[in-house]
């Protein structure tokens, strides 16, 4: 005699505003409880919305919500003329109330992680939070609200209706024409001439670092560094067992005459020559010919970060530093992200020809390439000449931003601050006139509201005095109240 199965009573799902879920959640558990213990079977029927609304007392739109999300999930199917079913092979693989009930036992993870694990989780809470308004003077930020949107909306909307390209993976070194354009702008821009076989896409200088690092570091092999200088990058040549040697910096940039003694030749050197970070100094003419023939005579390559190169407001730009290496040696990096808008996660290296391709190996390792349809946008952004007028706008405009924040700080905090005006970048570096004057900024900042980075996040030994102030980001008004809110604060 066949075994008679219980029927799904629907009038008893009880459901309760005191509940932390939404009502239409408990309605979604109700109904993958009664699929996944058999209560009810595949192409079962369920009451219409309307009715299962008057059963239940609540609204349609409750009923309407749960269905459709379990019509999403796979749980129940909807077909014209035949109202909601069960579906006929709902999920198995995931027991829900075995999910939600089961208790697992407690496990330290952390205590299984690697040695380097162990680090990185210590350090995990320097991992900044998401902003969606940024507060003054937060560092880093372009002025996203200057870009013009609009265009490069209908250009991405135009690659995605012409082909289905964007939807395949594409080639690990970057799309081709993005770096046929990438290469044509840098012998403008810069004066550096390169072939599209030579420009590597990356998602960003971070990603940058770390394939320089493994492709270029054995451990143990030295690598001079700005002091202060690029902390993550730092980070990330220590963690593939780099030696780092700090050198000091003077007013033109890295001072190599002060280089400790008997410091290991270099097989890297990593400096920022276009406009220090996060002093702020552009490297003099000088000093680069004497980098790149210490390169040479050492055999070291140079990685020049020129992060923020384009924006420069006085007098004509030095020529870059792969530019003036007639030996090659020389990597060049740059970014996206700072030039556009962070979210793009773009940037490019140009590399030597003959390392090109076990760079775009390195790349397919990681995360095989970028998204195709950023990139096939940006290409569009750069050809139509969008790009250009973008960069000479904001270079007009961060140099404004620039002014107005150094003669607020001069006018109101003149009798505490050393700042200086340099010829590029998006932030200004503050320092108290002395240790006791720069603890009452940082008080008086904390107490104002006023965004900062210290000086000494990016410092080897921790010490470095100063206080780091984006203005790009910012507009007149905004700079200039910000200041004078901190000068009452620091005056009380």
């Amino acid at each position: 005699m066949p075994r008679h199965r219980e029927q799904f009573e629907f009038e008893s799902i009880q459901l309760s505003n005191s509940d932390s879920r939404p009502v239409y959640q408990q309605l979604e558990d109700h109904l993958r409880h009664a699929i996944a213990d058999r209560t009810l079977q595949p192409e079962d029927r369920v009451p219409s919305s309307r009715n299962l609304a008057t059963a239940i007392g609540v609204s349609r739109n409750t009923v309407l919500a749960a269905y459709e999300q379990l019509i999403s999930e796979g749980y129940l199917e909807s077909v014209r003329g035949s109202g909601t079913r069960v579906a006929k092979m709902p999920p198995q693989a995931f027991e829900f109330a075995a999910a939600t009930n089961a208790t697992k036992p407690q496990l330290d993870s952390t205590g299984c992680l690697s040695a380097l694990g162990q680090q990185l989780s210590e350090e995990a809470a320097w991992v900044p939070p998401v902003a969606t308004k940024p507060k003054a003077f937060t560092p880093h930020l372009p002025a996203i609200e200057e870009f013009p949107l609009d265009v490069w909306n209908r250009f991405c909307n135009e690659q995605a209706r012409w082909s289905t390209k964007h939807l395949m993976l594409g080639d690990p070194q970057g799309y081709l024409p993005l770096r046929e354009s990438i290469a044509q702008y840098m012998a403008v821009s810069r004066g550096l001439s390169c072939t599209p076989e030579q420009v590597v896409i990356t998602s960003g200088s971070q990603q940058a670092f770390t394939m320089v690092a493994q492709l270029l570091l054995n451990p143990g092999d030295a690598v001079w560094v700005e002091e202060p200088g690029n902390a993550p990058a730092n980070r990330l040549l220590d963690i593939a067992g780099a030696q780092l040697v700090p050198v000091p910096l003077d007013s033109e940039g890295i001072d190599l005459s002060r280089v400790p003694k008997k410091t290991p030749k270099p097989k890297l050197i990593c400096v920022t020559p276009g406009g220090q970070w996060p002093m702020g100094m552009t490297m003099s003419l000088n000093r680069r010919l004497e980098l790149i023939a210490t390169a040479q005579r050492h055999k070291s390559w140079i990685i020049e970060d020129d992060y923020n190169g384009e924006f420069r407001y006085t007098g004509r730009p030095h020529a870059s530093l792969s530019s003036l290496d007639s030996s090659g040696r020389t990597i060049y990096m740059g970014t996206f992200s700072k030039m556009l808008f962070p979210a793009i996660r773009l940037g490019f290296l140009i590399v030597p020809a003959d390392l090109a391709k076990v760079f775009s190996y390195s790349r397919f390792l990681q995360d095989r390439s970028s998204p195709q349809l950023v990139q096939m946008t940006l290409h569009r952004f750069i050809e139509s000449g969008n790009f250009v007028k973008h960069i000479r706008r904001m270079r007009s405009l961060y140099a404004e931003r620039q002014t107005t924040l150094f003669e607020s700080l001069e006018k109101h905090l003149g009798e505490f601050i050393d700042v200086h005006q340099p010829e590029s970048g998006m932030h200004l570096t503050v320092r108290g006139i002395t240790k006791t004057a720069e603890k009452r900024l940082v008080a008086a900042a904390g107490r104002a509201g006023v965004e900062f980075h210290p000086v000494s996040i990016y410092s080897q030994s921790g010490d470095a005095q100063g206080m780091i102030l984006g203005f790009a980001a910012f507009d007149k008004n905004t700079i200039q109240r910000t200041v004078r809110r901190w000068a009452q604060e620091l005056h009380q």
